[in-house]
């Protein structure tokens, strides 16, 4: 693969995934034929699908923007989730799939659904070494700036400053919904840096130091929709909604026991009423015929 721009969201992942299928931690249950994924190979899953979801999102930058999806750097065995170049800037993007949960963040520190995460560190650490990579191969000075996107949070709490300090950029925490208004500030690049910078950001050997594997964005792409055809959507949708689904059946469930409870009650109680006093009234007639 020559241009970088052949690759599709989650990528990378994706290849993980095929190769999971191959290890066996992923499935199909010969009982249930079902899909079965384990647990790390299910959060690969999901992060596919918050990857996917943002690039769609991405697609409405149209002409005038580069946008590189799932991007190796180093020795090939990380990547960035995507890379934007366009008149405002150089972006890296870090997308989070976390529907439902709460985000908290100020400074360098971050809490998603009140777990510590080391996202703005991770963050920093791409838009640094995007900049680095960019500026050495077009000869610009070529700085970054480094978005985390949440798909679908609850909600985002900012206390302070994501990132900055003495050394550090700010980095934008942002729902997947604003990062289109994020990426079209105002002009920092004229048309020919642009250019330039992109045709540097497209070609591999710009971020990694190994040759990129030989499978092409739409192979890729087509498996991964066979696979996500098969787990059906009970992945694409929070943890906790699933479980919530669970509990409001077994809430249903003991409501309709505890309505037969009551009913049986019900009953028993007009039965007590007026059985005794017949039986009564029977003892009674008994104990006088026999005197």
């Amino acid at each position: 693969m020559s241009d970088l721009r052949e690759r599709v969201p989650g990528h990378a992942l994706i290849e993980e995934l095929l190769r999971q299928w191959d290890l066996g931690t992923i499935r199909i249950d010969e009982q249930t034929d079902q899909v079965v994924i384990d647990e790390e190979a299910e959060g690969w899953y999901r992060g596919v699908i918050g990857e996917r979801r943002v690039g769609t999102i991405l697609t409405a930058l149209g002409e005038g923007w580069t946008v590189l999806h799932s991007v190796p750097v180093g020795r090939g065995t990380s990547d960035i989730d995507h890379i934007v170049i366009g008149p405002s800037g150089a972006f890296t993007i870090n997308t989070k799939f976390s529907p439902g949960k709460n985000v908290w963040v100020a400074g360098h520190g971050m809490y998603v659904g009140g777990t510590k995460q080391p996202y703005v560190r991770n963050a920093l650490h791409e838009a640094n070494r995007a900049s680095t990579c960019l500026s050495r191969s077009c000869g610009l000075t070529v700085p970054v700036t480094a978005l985390i996107v949440f798909v679908d949070p609850a909600r985002i709490t900012q206390k302070a400053t994501p990132g900055g300090g003495e050394y550090d950029a700010p980095v934008q925490v942002l729902r997947d919904t604003e990062v289109l208004t994020a990426l079209r500030g105002r002009p920092e690049f004229s048309t020919e840096q642009v250019a330039r910078i992109a045709e540097a950001a497209i070609r591999p050997e710009t971020w990694s130091l190994r040759g990129l594997s030989a499978s092409t964005g739409t192979h890729i792409a087509r498996e991964f929709l066979a696979l996500e055809a098969a787990v059906g959507p009970r992945l694409s949708m929070p943890r906790l909604q699933a479980s919530a689904g669970t509990t409001q059946q077994t809430v249903r469930a003991k409501a309709q026991r505890a309505s037969r409870r009551t009913r049986r009650s019900r009953t028993d109680r007009v039965t007590t009423q007026l059985v005794l006093p017949i039986v009564a009234l029977f003892g009674l007639w008994a104990w006088f015929s026999s005197r």
